[in-house]
């Protein structure tokens, strides 16, 4: 199974308005502040994408301020609220069993946006492997249009063993609504901050993880976020922005260093302590006594070399 997550984008999204009076749940109309450019049979989102009780509805017909709607709402919402009008009210899922093959639209594959969801649409593929790849596209149900599946960017079933999602990333650097990032730049950050994270507790853990502790994924959540702050958006923008990732990238490096030397160590999804390599500890002492008198080298580092000695005759 692949669990697959749509992002909302920006781009199908257009005129605002805001609510000019309270809305109770099951309300069959609205009032707004303007309608210019809304029109019959169009799509708005009221409240802002993401949060809790946003939720998409169709305009049946419009008289002056009052929209009159295809369905009842099903939340209340407040005086001033926005409302947006988006151009789509579904998506498409297809899948391929290559990056560049003939992609196939799934069982099942239509699906409302969920607007009220921060990460996007969400979409199970039972039948998904993590060689698969997939496309999303927009479709109104109602003009019956749909938008380009060759627009579309492929997405590796492998996504889903990430350590993170984009928009936990997003929402650390505090982009959640910063659409103008694409999302393929913040997975390019995803995958340095996975490899950093990987190849810095290779010499303790095996590596990929059997399992994604939350730690984990904030430790991913830092490493991304940072560089994205710092190398994007960092000195040349706002000094504060640049002080702001650097202080994630600190705080990645303090747990990191923690989970190196043992002070943090990763537990499974059961709460059991999780494998480490194989590791091979030394100790030794610098007292003399007359046992380890002249035992040889113990320890080559450059150019000195460490012997026990009688400190009472160094050149014995």
């Amino acid at each position: 199974m692949q669990v697959l997550n749509c992002s909302n984008e920006n781009s199908v999204l257009v005129e605002i308005s805001y609510l000019a009076a309270d809305v109770t749940a099951n309300a069959g109309t609205i009032v707004v502040d303007n309608v210019n450019g809304l029109a019959q049979n169009d799509y708005i989102v009221i409240e802002k994408i993401g949060t809790e009780t946003a939720e998409i509805v169709k305009i049946a017909s419009i008289t002056g301020q009052t929209i009159t709607l295809s369905a009842n709402t099903v939340f209340a919402h407040t005086d001033n609220t926005q409302i947006q009008k988006i151009l789509y009210n579904q998506r498409k899922f297809y899948r391929s069993t290559s990056k560049t093959g003939t992609y196939s639209l799934l069982t099942s594959g239509t699906k409302n946006i969920e607007v009220d969801r921060p990460d996007g649409t969400f979409f199970e593929d039972s039948d998904g492997l993590s060689t698969s790849w997939y496309k999303a596209t927009y479709y109104n149900s109602t003009a019956l249009q749909e938008t380009s599946l060759d627009d579309c960017v492929p997405a590796g079933g492998n996504d889903s063993e990430h350590y993170t999602s984009i928009y936990a990333i997003r929402s650390q650097a505090g982009f959640e609504e910063s659409f103008g990032i694409s999302d393929e730049k913040v997975s390019d950050y995803r995958d340095e901050a996975e490899s950093e994270f990987e190849s810095r507790i290779a010499s303790v853990y095996t590596v990929p993880l059997s399992y994604k502790s939350k730690i984990t994924r904030q430790i991913v959540n830092l490493l991304a976020a940072g560089n994205l702050l710092i190398k994007e958006y960092g000195m040349e923008a706002d000094i504060e922005i640049s002080k702001s990732g650097a202080r994630m990238l600190a705080r990645a490096n303090e747990l990191i260093d923690k989970i190196i030397s043992g002070t943090l160590k990763l537990l499974n999804e059961d709460g059991t302590l999780m494998g480490t390599i194989g590791t091979f500890l030394a100790s030794c002492s610098n007292v003399y006594t007359n046992s380890n008198n002249d035992k040889g080298s113990m320890f080559g580092l450059d150019d000195e070399i460490f012997i026990f000695r009688d400190p009472n005759n160094p050149r014995s």
